[in-house]
């Protein structure tokens, strides 16, 4: 049922929440005036303020807060219950909103925390791609519809060439800004609909969906233009790219990444700083 309710509420728009919101409040208001003043009805009222604040935004949380106050300052003046001074009911009703905005306010914060928290480990720390958890992730959901839909997928593995004495000679910081320049250059070629991760290291994978020549132009078109960086730069790197090309996806990313992984490596046994292509068929045998 809660996630049910979480559903509903996470699709809902703004205004559709707010007066959702707004709604259940005038319900407890009118249990609340039925139950008499002497049940107190004050944790109630939390309920609709906490949904305001976790699923809304700051400013119809507040809207809100006010709301729950001012319905309950009419309910007591209503009750027709004497107090000592005319004032008290009013001050009762400031104090309720102080609370209730406190606790909207720190539904509210915690909220955004945690979504940041979740937004931060998707992201490679450093470069702010994908990390490889995300792309298995990504991978997964994309093949699923590939093979549902018998489309084919291509997956790259591009390693750096030479990274090691590049760290060794011109320092580690140089190194984490050429791994930033690198992963900015390859997010900057590929499609919105394509992928791209910091596997670790100095190792990069990348998803497309698409046929083979698209696959060849735009792996060609992403280590033209690494090579050229690399020229500007003075980098003394190179890029070796394995692309593994699947008319039927494999389900599991671990599969696809070690067929890209295997011919980086055929690459880098061969003289480095070259991309190798392979197509796989149906049974994933490469062809």
């Amino acid at each position: 049922m809660l996630d049910r309710l979480n559903s509903v509420l996470e699709g809902q728009t703004s205004y559709a929440r707010f007066a959702t919101t707004t709604s259940l409040v005038a319900l407890l208001g009118v249990v609340d005036y039925l139950s008499g003043y002497e049940v107190s009805f004050s944790i109630f009222y939390l309920i609709p303020v906490a949904m305001a604040a976790w699923y809304g935004r700051a400013n119809p949380a507040r809207a809100l807060c006010v709301i729950a106050a001012l319905t309950w300052l009419g309910l007591d003046l209503a009750s027709g219950h004497l107090y000592s001074h005319p004032a008290i009911p009013f001050w009762n009703a400031v104090v309720r909103l102080g609370f209730f905005l406190i606790t909207a306010t720190l539904l509210t914060r915690l909220r955004h925390a945690l979504l940041a928290q979740a937004a931060l480990a998707e992201v490679d720390g450093l470069t702010g791609i994908m990390n490889a958890r995300t792309f298995a992730t990504k991978y997964g959901a994309v093949a699923e519809f590939a093979r549902r839909h018998h489309r084919s997928l291509a997956v790259g593995f591009v390693d750096l060439d030479n990274f090691k004495t590049l760290n060794d000679t011109l320092g580690h910081s140089v190194g984490d800004e050429v791994l930033k320049m690198v992963a900015s250059s390859i997010a900057g070629r590929i499609r919105a609909s394509d992928s791209v991760a910091r596997l670790g290291g100095d190792e990069f994978a990348l998803l497309l969906d698409t046929d083979l020549e698209g696959a060849h132009a735009l792996f060609a078109d992403v280590r033209t233009n690494l090579l050229a960086l690399g020229v500007q730069n003075g980098w003394p790197i190179g890029f070796s790219i394995g692309v593994a090309f699947f008319d039927t996806p494999p389900a599991d990313s671990d599969a696809a990444i070690t067929a890209a992984d295997e011919l980086m490596y055929r690459v880098k046994s061969s003289g480095k700083n070259d991309i190798l292509f392979e197509r796989y068929n149906d049974d994933n045998h490469g062809a």
